[in-house]
């Protein structure tokens, strides 16, 4: 896959991000104020200190005030190191995406951190770019922990390219019949998101439905509806609900006129 250029991450990132509000561009004040603060933290802070510094940067969305967030995910401190993951997640900007992918390039004794690493997964994943299919379909049961198998089967469900399908059922015949059954309600919850078909967790027919329909296949932009049950299921994995929650409380101190305190 050819490398994507900064302009064709930052719409394809601005697309995952398209059910919230379009990126802002923060104003320079607010870029010098969380470089100064984040630095101060890092060079005199101890771990809650970055911690903070960290979730209060997370508005600012500016490469010079992501590369600290490199920092945090080389920190000793796991704690620190998982906010920074857990920070990028949720930055819909490419510099964030690029240090997610780079984080899971280099840091191999990541991996023996089943918890941080299926948190990784799901940070790469939370950002729907096409960029990111490589990486999620990278030796899937490398790490056989069910988070971490979940996290990259419902990483590639959330990018909506018809890559992405190729690469679930790719991923379905990738190990023995058993293996892939355990995670059989999974890849259905990931193909019903970007395909609308249900072939249940049966195999063989979600095989015969690709066999069939894996010519000319077009993902929609919008996600197909899914049962509700299924809904709540794929909501609480992506924090949907979270997101929606602090988009309205920034919407309200943005239209109150009294929340700025003045």
């Amino acid at each position: 896959m050819p490398r994507p250029t900064l302009c064709s991450l930052l719409v394809l990132t601005s697309v995952a991000f398209s059910q919230g509000p379009a990126m802002r561009v923060p104003e320079p004040a607010e870029i010098d104020a969380a470089v100064a603060r984040l630095d101060q933290a890092f060079t005199k802070g101890d771990g809650p200190a970055r911690i903070e510094a960290m979730e209060a940067g997370r508005e600012v969305l500016d490469a010079r005030v992501i590369a600290f967030y490199d920092r945090g995910l080389k920190d000793n401190d796991v704690g620190v190191a998982r906010s920074a993951i857990e920070n990028l997640r949720y930055m819909p900007h490419p510099a964030a995406l690029e240090l997610l992918h780079k984080t899971y390039k280099r840091d191999k004794k990541l991996r023996k951190d089943v918890d941080g690493f299926a948190l990784l997964i799901k940070a790469i994943g939370q950002h729907a770019n096409e960029a990111s299919i490589d990486i999620l379909s990278d030796d899937v049961f490398g790490v056989a922990d069910p988070k971490v198998v979940t996290a990259r089967i419902l990483g590639l469900g959330n990018i909506r390219d018809a890559r992405s399908v190729e690469a679930l059922f790719a991923l379905m015949h990738a190990a023995g019949r058993e293996r892939v059954q355990n995670h059989m309600p999974t890849f259905r919850l990931a193909l019903m998101v970007l395909t609308g078909a249900d072939e249940g967790e049966n195999q063989d027919a979600w095989t015969s439905w690709w066999n069939e329909h894996k010519q000319g296949l077009v993902v929609t932009p919008e996600p197909h509806k899914l049962p509700q049950r299924m809904q709540r299921q794929w909501d609480y994995h992506w924090g949907n609900e979270r997101m929606r929650s602090r988009e309205k409380q920034r919407g309200e101190r943005g239209n109150d006129p009294e929340g700025s305190g003045k």
